[in-house]
């Protein structure tokens, strides 16, 4: 099932916009970008209220922090893993990052309810709860469950455009791949698997929340790095 893909890439992270024979999105945002993710939009002769599905990576703001205003002008309907629905749909706080990156032990010394004010969106219902294993059919996208970054984080693979929306779990900043800012897991192994699950899926190109498209090859990409990666962490 063919489909475009046309990126909106900010500073702040990325989401993208898909177009065939429906219209979706990938991630919303910031709050503070959503003039710019309207006036990208209209450059493709695309409105708001054209959206009929927004796909989520994972709960952080800079990935739902403009979902509930969409959801509200478009209807659109919602996917976002299970385990970071709680979270998307205002019931559960973001839980504090693991400080196995230099960010997250930055943010271990605040106090919880700054952290909590800091990545606080407007909430938006959850329509399908995913696991990892299903099909969004409407874009012919497979569900691979990937956590680490979050605990119900998900990439959405076109196994037969070889390409996926990856999130947060290699980032891609000036074409250096990364690892993820923040964690939620305390385990570097997580982190690593999953790296190493969207390294097997035989892609070319992989959509980041963060920098720009990783691509020719972007399972070798991916692999290379996770491999480098354990070697400096002793793994």
């Amino acid at each position: 099932m063919g489909f475009e893909v046309i990126p909106i890439m900010t500073m702040q992270g990325n989401a993208f916009l898909l177009r065939g024979d429906h219209v979706g999105l990938v991630d919303t945002l910031t709050p503070w970008r959503y003039r710019k993710l309207v006036a990208r939009l209209g450059d493709f002769r695309v409105s708001v209220g054209d959206i009929e599905f927004v796909l989520i990576t994972h709960h952080h703001f800079d990935h739902c922090g403009n979902l509930a205003k969409i959801k509200s002008l478009s209807g659109a309907t919602v996917i976002a893993g299970e385990a970071d629905a709680p979270v998307i749909e205002g019931a559960a706080d973001a839980p504090p990052p693991s400080k196995l990156s230099r960010l997250g032990k930055a943010m271990a010394v605040l106090p919880e309810p700054v952290i909590n004010r800091y990545q606080r969106y407007e909430p938006a219902t959850v329509d399908r709860k995913l696991t990892g294993g299903e099909t969004v059919e409407e874009f012919g996208l497979e569900v691979i469950a990937v956590p680490g970054h979050t605990a119900g984080g998900v990439a959405y693979y076109d196994r037969e455009g070889r390409r996926a929306f990856i999130g947060d779990m290699v980032s891609n900043y000036y074409a250096k791949p990364g690892m993820p800012a923040l964690m939620a897991s305390e385990s570097l192994e997580e982190i690593f698997a999953s790296q190493e699950v969207l390294s097997m899926l035989d892609l070319d190109i992989a959509y980041p929340g963060h920098g720009v498209v990783l691509q020719p090859d972007a399972s070798k990409i991916i692999d290379d790095f996770a491999r480098a990666k354990k070697a400096e962490y002793g793994r």
